[in-house]
Order: C-alpha cells, then sequence, then structure tokens
C-alpha cells in the first residue's frame, strides 16, 4: 500500500492508496517516473535525422486524484487546502521505497462535492523544480575522528584507540551527487593548516588553507558553492587557487575519498553528508 505525506509548517495530509482508516484516498497518480528530458538536436541539409546535442533535466509533475469520505469530510478538505497552499515536502512511502521530493508549486482546481458534507473529489498537482526523488533522511560519514577506546582499568595487550582518515562512500542513486563538508576545529591554530579532500574515484580534490580558532565549525557546501566559517563567516577565498567546488561530485557507485591533514587536536572532525538521487520513485 503507498502513502504519501505532504508535510509543511502549516501541517501535513496524509494520502493512502486504500484502506479506510484515513479521510484521503487516492484513486490515481502520475508523475512518479523517469525524469523527463529536453533535448537540443541540430538538423543538417543533406543528411538523414538530427544529432543530439545535449539534454536537461525538466521539472518534476506529480498529480493525484483524490477522494475524501467521512463525516468531517468538509472539515478536512478545508484543512487540507490551508496545508496545500504552501510549499513543502511530499514523502512517498510503500514496503519497496521510502523517498521524498521537494514541491516549489501546488495547482489545485475546485473540489467536486459528491454528497453534501461527506463525499468530496479533487486532484492536486505537485510542481517540483528538482525532479529528482530523494532519501528520506540525508546520510552522514565520518572522514576523519579519532576514538578512545581505553577503559581505565586495563591490561595489555589493549587497543589504545582508533582514527578513521578516509573511507568509501557509495552512491546507490541514479545520479551524482554534490555533498556538505563539515569540518570541526576545537581549538585554534596560530598557523595556516591544509586540508585536502580528495575523490580518488574521479581525481577531483577540495584544498582548504586555513587558521581557524577554537571551537570554530566549517561548512563546504559543494551544492551552494559556499564555505561558511561558524566565526569568520565567508571564507571562500580560503581555497587553494586549484580547487573548484563545482568538481567535487560523489559519483554513482563507490567512490573513495581519501583526507590529508596537518597536525590537529584528537577532537579535530570531518564528516560528508549528502543524500541519495532518484530518477523515478516507481510503486509496482
Amino acid at each position: 500500500m503507498i502513502t504519501l505525506i505532504y508535510k509543511n509548517e502549516l501541517g501535513e495530509v496524509v494520502m493512502r492508496g486504500g484502506g479506510n482508516d484515513l479521510p484521503f484516498k487516492i484513486t490515481a497518480i502520475e508523475g512518479l517516473g523517469l525524469v523527463s528530458r529536453e533535448y537540443n538536436a541540430a538538423v543538417y541539409s543533406g543528411y538523414d535525422g538530427q544529432e543530439t546535442l545535449g539534454s536537461r533535466a525538466a521539472a518534476r509533475s506529480i498529480t493525484l486524484a483524490l477522494e475524501v469520505i467521512g463525516k468531517d469530510a468538509a472539515q478536512e478538505v478545508h484543512s487540507a487546502l490551508d496545508v496545500f497552499s504552501q510549499s513543502g515536502m511530499l514523502y512517498i512511502k510503500s514496503e519497496e521505497l521510502d523517498r521524498r521530493i521537494y514541491c516549489n508549486q501546488i495547482q489545485l482546481p475546485d473540489v467536486t462535492r459528491v454528497l453534501r458534507g461527506k463525499i468530496a473529489t479533487f486532484s492536486v498537482q505537485f510542481v517540483c523544480d528538482n525532479p529528482f526523488f530523494e532519501d528520506i533522511d540525508d546520510t552522514v560519514v565520518a572522514l576523519y575522528k579519532r576514538t578512545k577506546r581505553l577503559e581505565t582499568p586495563f591490561s595489555l595487550p589493549a587497543v589504545f584507540g582508533e582514527i578513521v582518515l578516509g573511507g568509501n562512500i557509495e552512491i546507490k542513486g541514479g545520479v551524482s551527487v554534490e555533498p556538505v563538508i563539515s569540518i570541526y576545529y576545537p581549538t585554534a591554530l596560530e598557523e595556516v593548516e591544509s586540508i585536502i579532500l580528495t575523490n580518488e574515484t574521479t581525481g577531483k580534490r577540495v584544498q582548504l588553507d586555513y587558521a581557524p580558532k577554537g571551537e570554530e565549525s566549517v561548512t563546504v557546501d559543494i551544492k551552494n558553492r559556499k564555505i561558511v566559517s561558524s566565526t569568520n563567516g565567508n571564507i571562500i577565498n580560503y581555497l587553494s587557487k586549484d580547487t573548484f567546488l563545482g568538481d567535487f561530485v560523489l559519483e554513482r557507485g563507490v567512490n573513495l575519498i581519501s583526507l590529508s591533514v596537518g597536525d590537529l587536536t584528537p577532537d579535530f572532525t570531518v564528516e560528508c553528508r549528502y543524500n541519495n538521487l532518484y530518477n523515478e520513485a516507481v510503486i509496482v
């Protein structure tokens, strides 16, 4: 059974493909298939066919036909229309998948009354500027972390601690991903320290040459081309001259990430946050 939940700051509307426990029943749904694409093509005189020059993913439209049944159907419809009046996140849940997509526009024609106050039908269309579906939650991978494992009392032999340095990141969706890198400096550094993050799979890297203050967090937002410090604000000018944020993507499949750091304190950490992107959310 498929369940769709539309949610924003005004509330949520739960819609289900079957069952009698909810007022909103989905009777038809369109728009969960593959991303539609717009193509640019050239036609040459004297040559058959055409030459495809390029393409781009188009915005996605998801259309639902809903039936509302219940003694409080009128109030349920009014409450739902209030939530639908603003953009929000659409969650798609079933036994097969669990995904979400952000809806920038909502188109909703007039509600059709079948039985006054008790039965009504209407359709709603969600327009998504970004046509790709996501996982419900982001994935966070530690790329640098020191963990103390020694307890008191202890006996030898013993493991005193372990260090996470780099790792493999698997992108399960069908589209490359632009991640967010979070760096935490627990103590200040007097001199500039270089942190080099390299995707060995693609050969691209990010190098930050920076002298942080104590308890400072730095966010490297690849998608939005920003580097922000919790202390100094915009610090994108501290990138190395040969670093281009748009090049550092996580490709479909396994990405081997390596990390080079200088003489940093034990509580220093680096994390990679990302979300898989999917071309479809088809329920079979």
